[in-house]
């Protein structure tokens, strides 16, 4: 699945003051079926500092579903500003975790397109949580990580890759978030140096460029035969599968 991209930025970031990187998972083209559908699900960076305006929005936009994809420590650093919202179902998924506990973690811990490979193959699990509360939604849903563009990025491609958007738009999906986040950037690389890290190793993570996510997709390929054939085989339903199609493609 090659070619050009047609994939573009607007309209489908939202204007939100408390976030950098929320976006809808709609206006991605899907060869046949037009694009996806819009206002069904958002991708985004940690919902934190929302204004009254920001959760007006979400709320006029029909959101009725948060997917946290992150980690213990993450919480209680970024409170979610919607958890315990009303008429929000919030879910906490940790993809990491999953990762960390089956011993899959690259050797080189910042290596981060090693992290998308590794998330594949031992995540699972995890994807297939997700995918069930995406389909099960009772309005429109919003997954996240902290940045919103690792955990949240892979999940979002498995989606797309689902639902038959070509690779070359689906790692344009991805490529957008590099540009929206270089306040977070500067925020995650103060705050993994006042914890001993080295900063510029740390900054390697920081990345949303094609190369980075790219291997992962070919081994997405290589080794499960793409995302719809990975996704049955780590356990997403049928009906799942068959609820995330005819959300999002017309």
């Amino acid at each position: 699945m090659t070619g050009t991209s047609t994939v573009s930025a607007a309209p489908r970031f939202l204007p939100l003051t408390g976030t950098l990187n929320t976006r809808d998972l709609g206006g991605v083209p899907v060869p046949g079926h037009g694009a996806t559908r819009l206002g069904v699900f958002y991708r985004s960076d940690v919902p934190m500092g929302l204004s009254a305006s920001d959760k007006g929005m979400l709320h006029g936009l029909g959101l009725t579903t948060v997917i946290d994809l992150r980690q213990d420590y993450e919480l209680e650093r970024d409170v979610n500003d919607l958890y315990g919202q009303a008429g929000i179902d919030y879910r906490n998924i940790q993809i990491s975790r999953y990762v960390t506990e089956s011993g899959g973690r690259p050797a080189d811990k910042y290596d981060i397109g090693a992290f998308y490979i590794a998330a594949l193959d031992h995540a699972g699990a995890g994807f297939r949580d997700a995918l069930d509360v995406l389909a099960d939604a009772s309005g429109a849903a919003l997954f996240h990580c902290t940045a919103g563009k690792d955990r949240t990025g892979v999940l979002a491609a498995l989606v797309l890759e689902h639902v038959g958007v070509a690779r070359s738009d689906v790692i344009a999906d991805f490529s957008l978030t590099h540009d929206r986040i270089e306040p977070l950037r500067k925020r995650l690389l103060v705050d993994a140096e006042s914890r001993g890290e080295d900063p510029r190793e740390f900054a390697r993570l920081l990345g949303a460029t094609p190369d980075l996510i790219t291997p992962a997709l070919d081994h997405l390929d290589d080794r499960y035969g793409g995302a719809t054939a990975y996704l049955r085989g780590v356990g997403v339903s049928e009906r799942v599968l068959r609820r995330i199609r005819e959300k999002l493609v017309s």
